[in-house]
Parts: structure tokens; C-alpha cells; sequence
């Protein structure tokens, strides 16, 4: 057995596919049609194509339209995300994403203001954040409308959809299932760190998922350990960029439709799916150490703060996929 790894670039982020294979032909193949996979749900569901299912179902808001049963699932999964984080996720918040100046794709955003849009996090990265309206639709999640039998969906009339804090996880969550389903013996599927994790690697060793120190990119404050699973890292360090009122992220507090503003700088979930791993890591990093360790156990689920001050704050049963420090692989 070998072990393959495939890199390309698609939904803003640098993706990688590692795949264990009889053979470096077989890898090759898998790795293609997995890159394949996530190119043609970028196609659906990505805000900066507007012949996305996702932008025509925006344009047509107010008006029942069909979509693929991907699309339409991944809608519901939102809906029920919005539900289970007690509405910190909301996939409703486009007008509010755009008005914080997150108004055309990351790569274009960087390159109008070179060095300001990855900035590591400090003391005014927040600044414009604060108390302001709701979701600017002022409708709810809820009030979408599903038709099981046509797969089509009617959005108010007022509502914009964002599916950027869901759709890489569950894309990561079909290319996985994919590769296992055509007998891929194991794999990694990394999108722009929303990890997958399944079968054997071509030595006798569990998958690795190294935690990035989000204020030292490229430094690792730790190193998880699992056999099948999913990992996601939410971060007020990525994708930030300079506005006339300051500094501000892509995480939009749907309290107060602006950039979030917490104690913590970065969570790292640990799940079964890399779509819930996501969401509750955006959620919990929004809410807070005190709040999102609630909602984190309320799930289940484990997970790794970092907060603003450098500390690692673990929840849940995370220390049993911690690798102990000193130990290799």
C-alpha cells in the first residue's frame, strides 16, 4: 500500500486529498474524481458565481426554484444547524457579510488590500463591532420553505443566503463517504482545514490533524490523533481585511450583524461530520469560553479553544485525541 497526496486550490482555500492505495494509478484516479467532487458542489453552492443554485435561489427569492437534491439537503442541514447552536449560526446573514466588507471572493479582497487581509489577530481586529440590528432580512431560517418531492425551495422574499459556514464541511463530508463508497482503503480529505478522516494509512498509524497557532500561522500548538472523524477550525485569524471603521473577520455575530466579538481566537472541533464540526466550531467561537463550552457539551462534542490571550482551553473529551506532549507518531 502507498499513501498519495493530491493538492489544488477550490472554495477559497488550498485543499488536499490524501489517499492509501494499492498503487500510485489508483490514488491518482481516486484523488481526481474527488477533486472533481468538490469543484461541481463549488459550482452549486458558491456566493461568488452567480450562476450558482445558490445566487439564482437569491435572485429568486420570494419565488419557489429547484435545486439538486445537494443543494436542497444542504439548506436543511442550515436550517437545523440554526436550530441546534441556538441561532449563533445563520445562514442568513449575506447582506450583513457584504456590508461588513466582505464583498467579493477572499483572493480578490487580499489583493485590494495586500497585507492588511491576513493579519493575525490583535487588540483592534474588532474594531466597528458592537451592538447593532439583527440579521438585516429580519426574517427567520425557519420561514424557508422545502418541497420534498420537487426539490424545490422558496426563500422570503427578503432573505439572502450565505452557505460558506456549512458548505466546505459537508463538501468534505461527500468526497469522504465517496472515496470509502468506490473502496478507497483510507483517507484524509482536507478543505481548507475542514478535515475528514477514514480507513487505514499505508503505515500502521492513526490520522494526524495538527492545531495551527492562529495568532504564529504555521506553528502547531498541538496534534490530534483519531482512526475515522471529522475536524474543523473556526478563526477570527483567517480572512480578515481593512474597512474605513477598522479591521474586521467573516465571522458575523447574527446578535448584532457584524464581525463577532469574544474572548476566544480560534476553536477546533473534533465530530463524526466535518458539516457539524464546522458549525458548531463558528458557533461556539462566537458565543465565547463560558457560553460555547455550554453549547459544545450540550452537543457532545469536544473541541480546543485558543483564546485571546494565547491559552488553550480543552472541552469535552478532547484530551483523548490529544497527542501527549513528547510523543511522536
Amino acid at each position: 500500500m502507498i499513501e498519495s497526496v493530491h493538492r489544488f486550490a477550490a472554495m477559497g482555500s488550498e485543499c488536499t486529498i490524501t489517499i492509501t492505495a494499492p498503487d500510485v494509478g489508483s490514488a491518482q484516479r481516486s484523488a481526481e474524481q474527488a477533486e472533481t467532487t468538490v469543484r461541481q458542489l463549488e459550482a452549486l453552492w458558491s456566493r461568488f458565481r452567480p450562476d450558482s443554485e445558490l445566487m439564482v435561489l437569491n435572485a429568486g427569492a420570494g419565488s419557489a426554484i429547484g435545486v439538486s437534491p445537494d443543494t436542497f439537503a444542504l439548506i436543511g442541514a442550515a436550517v437545523d444547524a440554526w436550530r441546534l447552536t441556538g441561532c449563533l449560526f445563520d445562514p442568513t446573514l449575506l447582506d450583513a457579510l457584504r456590508g461588513a466588507g466582505y464583498d467579493r471572493s477572499f483572493e480578490q479582497l487580499a489583493a485590494a488590500s495586500p497585507g492588511a487581509a491576513v493579519i493575525p489577530g490583535s487588540a483592534d481586529a474588532d474594531a466597528g463591532a458592537g451592538a447593532g440590528d439583527p440579521s438585516p432580512s429580519g426574517v427567520l431560517p425557519t420561514e424557508i420553505r422545502f418541497d420534498d418531492e420537487t426539490f424545490f425551495v422558496t426563500l422570503p422574499a427578503a432573505m439572502q443566503l450565505d452557505l460558506g459556514g456549512i458548505g466546505k464541511g459537508r463538501a468534505a463530508d461527500i468526497v469522504a463517504a465517496s472515496l470509502e463508497r468506490t473502496g478507497v482503503p483510507g483517507g484524509c480529505v482536507d478543505l481548507g482545514g475542514d478535515m475528514v478522516v477514514f480507513g487505514a494509512r499505508a503505515a500502521d498509524e492513526p490520522w494526524a490533524v495538527a492545531v495551527d497557532d492562529p495568532a504564529h500561522p504555521g506553528t502547531d500548538l498541538a496534534l490530534l490523533v483519531l482512526d475515522r472523524g471529522a475536524v474543523a477550525t473556526s478563526s477570527r485569524a483567517r480572512r480578515r481585511w481593512t474597512t474605513p471603521a477598522g479591521a474586521a473577520h467573516h465571522l458575523i455575530d447574527p446578535r448584532t450583524g457584524r464581525p463577532a466579538v469574544s474572548d476566544l481566537l480560534a476553536v477546533t472541533v473534533v465530530a463524526a461530520e466535518a458539516m457539524w464540526a464546522e458549525v458548531h466550531a463558528k458557533a461556539a467561537l462566537i458565543a465565547g469560553s463560558e457560553a460555547g463550552t455550554e453549547l459544545l457539551e450540550r452537543a457532545g462534542l469536544s473541541a480546543l479553544f485558543v483564546t485571546e490571550d494565547a491559552r488553550l482551553l480543552p472541552v469535552g473529551g478532547i484530551d483523548g485525541f490529544l497527542l501527549p506532549t513528547g510523543t511522536s507518531l
